[in-house]
């Protein structure tokens, strides 16, 4: 008999040990039940010798919080408060206050156009979880809520327009505004994109300012609470105007792929990430050559997020074979053939979290200007810091007949290889370097097209220099045959 139950990790997010009132449903929002949303954090910043509340925010995992790339400026020196519900009251039983390590703004955020607004925040310290400290659940990548769904927005933020903001942490529920309904001309229009959700809009019930950063709470079917969205804003009119309904940073449409493979070596007794790679089947991860020294102990981690975090649904697989393709010259990289086969010592299982890449039919070439995505741990700019949370970027290919021009990479790219970006913005950086150019085919399959080989040695996001990868397609035949042969 089929019991329903949930396998264990699944409860490791998005359960409060205290649970939310979801019976009231009062104008302009009410107090919450204090921590029935553990995980919900005021970002606070240090001015006059006082930390003052300034956005909302919301812990994903025991180092990380997710919050909207408006509530950041480089100037001020920020602390996270977790366990919180009174704000006014400094040391509330089971709360903490925690120091920042790093702010990761997204790379395409745009504060006029408020586009990607979302930015990760690193705590200077991993968080111990407790009956007021939670994280939350990520939603699935791509998945999209129906209208009228029933979401709860949480903050400190005003209760009216211009009213005062909140002491203690305040609940107000908002049903989903859908694409279609929202793009309309009488609500918000163009303004509104699809990576983007709406929620509200009755007139009554609104995220007010001050709630910045602070999630769209949706229960899923198994119970569990996701974070569906980030506060990113409202209309200037006023908080709770009709058919303008508080507009949120969609959560799925930035979950990066998870069949994404970190690929670490052992290094004075300690593991160290030092290339991404692709798993193409239970016990094979594609990377790159180069990635690759006979010198080293290798082990893979598949199913990760974080780097830093021993995620649930994450496996570590000690490598027992790397097989370098026999034309590879270290000392020629612009011969091309930078592709390895790792064989793991066990098969993987596959699951939500972990899946396989699939090779594209051999021989096929992209059009120009084939939107593809670079992932990756890799550096996020040139001499940069190497993120913890796995980062992608939006590529589009450069065909051969362009890339091999004098003016962009001339005689140094080859037909087996790849060229993708150099508009300069957007490009894969080194320490991501074995990675996959992803591609998604006509019939919705991701594709692994290439594999990350070199880039500019002016810098990551150089024009006219493109990323360069091997072109995984010129080499299936070579693919098949050491799975084969090992």
């Amino acid at each position: 008999m089929d019991m329903g139950l949930e396998p264990m990790e699944s409860s490791s997010c998005g359960v409060p040990i205290f649970q939310p009132n979801l019976s009231a449903r009062v104008v302009g929002g009410e107090d919450a039940i204090p921590h029935s949303w553990p995980w919900q954090i005021s970002l606070q910043y240090l001015r006059d010798n006082t930390w003052r509340h300034t956005c909302g925010g919301t812990l994903i995992s025991p180092s990380h919080v997710l919050t909207a790339a408006h509530c950041i400026s480089n100037t001020l020196t920020y602390r996270v408060a977790l366990g919180k519900n009174n704000l006014e009251v400094e040391d509330e039983a089971g709360s903490l206050y925690v120091g920042v390590d790093t702010i990761f703004v997204h790379e395409k955020w745009n504060s006029f156009l408020v586009r990607n607004d979302i930015a990760l925040i690193k705590l200077a310290e991993t968080v111990e979880l407790s009956d007021t400290i939670q994280v939350a659940c990520l939603p699935e990548a791509g998945s999209l809520l129906p209208q009228d769904y029933p979401c709860y927005v949480t903050g400190w933020g005003r209760l009216y327009t211009n009213g005062p903001i909140a002491a203690e942490l305040q609940q107000g529920l908002q049903p989903v505004v859908d694409y279609a309904t929202c793009s309309q001309r009488d609500w918000w229009g163009t303004t509104v994109k699809e990576t983007m959700v709406c929620a509200g809009g009755d007139g009554v019930i609104s995220a007010c300012n001050g709630d910045s950063g602070g999630p769209l709470n949706c229960q899923a079917e198994n119970g569990n609470w996701d974070v569906r969205g980030i506060v990113s804003f409202g209309s200037g009119l006023g908080c709770n105007t009709l058919k303008k309904p508080t507009v949120f940073t969609r959560v799925s449409a930035y979950i990066d792929w998870i069949n994404e493979v970190s690929l670490q070596y052992s290094s004075s007794g300690q593991w160290r990430h030092t290339c991404g790679g692709s798993l193409i089947q239970q016990n094979w991860v594609l990377t790159a050559a180069h990635c690759i020294s006979s010198s080293r102990t290798y082990r893979v981690v598949v199913g990760r997020q974080s780097l830093s975090t021993a995620e649930s649904g994450s496996l570590t697989v000690a490598v027992s074979k790397s097989v370098i393709h026999e034309k590879w010259n270290s000392n020629q990289l612009a011969q091309g053939n930078d592709i390895a086969l790792l064989k793991l010592a066990s098969s993987v299982p596959l699951t939500d979290k972990i899946q396989l890449g699939c090779l594209p039919p051999a021989g096929t070439i992209l059009p120009n200007n084939y939107v593809c995505y670079v992932t990756g741990w890799g550096r996020l700019q040139t001499n940069g810091a190497l993120p913890d949370i796995l980062q992608q970027g939006e590529l589009l290919v450069v065909d051969y007949a362009t890339c091999s021009q004098p003016s962009w990479w001339g005689s140094t790219v080859k037909t087996n290889m790849i060229c993708a970006g150099g508009d300069g913005v957007t490009s894969s950086c080194n320490g991501d370097s074995g990675g996959p150019l992803n591609c998604q085919a006509d019939n919705g399959q991701w594709q692994v097209h290439g594999i990350v080989s070199f880039g500019s040695s002016l810098g990551c996001n150089y024009y006219r220099k493109p990323s360069v990868f091997t072109r995984v397609s010129n080499y299936n035949d070579w693919i098949n045959s050491v799975i084969e042969n090992n």
